[in-house]
């Protein structure tokens, strides 16, 4: 796997790596490289990053999927590695729950490109760490680097869950979130479409029975509002490891555990079986970038989980270009809204002739 222009920063100075490292959302495989010269481990909260680590055979006890970062998995590193994310309450998460697990004296050295906010987010590194300064910059990208020379607050990770109640579509919900999640502490505009929208059709009061994925689940809303408005047990699908987890606090919060299966996935790639009914608000980012792929790899594969005249709801911006690639995964769609820059579409899985 081609390393990313800010790994590839990383490499330029990985010759201060020693010790005891963790990588805090590696983007990509560099962690097995510094594994070769130091005592590695990776923290991922994507699936996608995660199984691209698992699949060059970063060892799988030092590998781990979750929200969290347990004390039991690893303490007392000399450095952690955290990769700007796109959100910056994200990235103060990061940095809380790190930074117990930094020896005194020990480094956190965050990078990122330009764009990505990582100048500005360097002050961030300022309120638990001394002598922040600039490390390197090369390929669009900057690295910063901080030592550890006083006491980590504790991480407390029932603060950082931010709870709501949320009218939609002739519900009333309690939603639950955390710092990087779609839609984070808020409705988003499309979900709030898609729910009204479905709201209209009659088909999901008889549903009781179906298979229904949510794909990118996000904080839950269409899970809990899907599994209100029809009773069946719902399967939410997300590649970060804080949807997942907030998905399924947000069912907590309603008492409907039991009505849930969380997955995680990059895509469909875990996804077994058919499903009757599939509705998604899916992502086109990847970091900073509009990224196709993720969408269309869906829409060319679900037509292999859909049940013979299964439907597939999709809400998007309606800049994207997704018609043409749902016509060619189901060989014709209908658009059944379009407003406030938002269109919704809706597939079917085509019964045999």
């Amino acid at each position: 796997m081609n390393l990313n222009s800010t790994s590839q920063l990383l490499a330029r100075n990985e010759n201060e790596l020693s010790g005891k490292v963790l990588f805090a959302n590696p983007e990509d495989t560099y962690p097995l490289d510094i594994s070769r010269q130091a005592d590695v481990y990776a923290w991922c909260q994507s699936k996608t990053s995660y199984d691209a680590l698992d699949r060059v055979g970063f060892a799988e006890e030092k590998l781990l999927l979750s929200e969290q970062w347990a004390a039991e998995n690893g303490t007392d590193f000399d450095y952690i590695i955290v990769y700007q994310p796109k959100a910056k309450e994200l990235l103060d998460y990061l940095l809380a729950a790190v930074l117990p697990l930094l020896k005194d004296g020990g480094q956190i050295w965050l990078v990122g490109d330009n764009k990505s906010g990582v100048k500005s987010s360097a002050k961030r590194l300022e309120a638990g760490l001394d002598e922040v300064g600039k490390l390197d910059s090369a390929k669009h990208c900057l690295l910063y680097a901080g030592y550890k020379r006083r006491p980590a607050k504790p991480f407390v990770f029932a603060d950082w869950i931010v709870s709501w109640q949320q009218e939609v579509a002739g519900q009333t919900l309690i939603l639950c979130s955390l710092p990087g999640v779609f839609g984070h502490g808020k409705l988003d505009k499309g979900t709030e479409l898609l729910l009204n929208q479905l709201n209209e059709h009659r088909f999901m009061s008889d549903a009781a029975n179906a298979r229904i994925l949510d794909f990118g689940c996000g904080d839950g809303i269409i899970a809990l509002w899907l599994y209100n408005k029809t009773g069946a047990r719902i399967t939410a699908l997300d590649d970060s490891a804080l949807a997942l987890k907030a998905t399924e606090l947000t069912f907590a919060a309603n008492q409907a555990s039991d009505a849930l299966t969380t997955l995680a996935s990059n895509g469909l790639n875990e996804v077994k079986g058919r499903f009757n009914y599939v509705v998604t608000n899916p992502p086109f980012h990847t970091g900073i970038n509009t990224d196709y792929n993720i969408a269309e790899s869906f829409f060319m594969t679900v037509k292999q989980h859909l049940t013979l005249n299964g439907e597939l709801f999709v809400v998007a911006n309606d800049f994207l270009r997704y018609p043409p690639i749902l016509d060619a995964a189901l060989g014709s769609h209908t658009r059944l809204f379009r407003d406030k820059g938002f269109a919704i579409y809706h597939g079917r899985q085509p019964k045999k002739r």
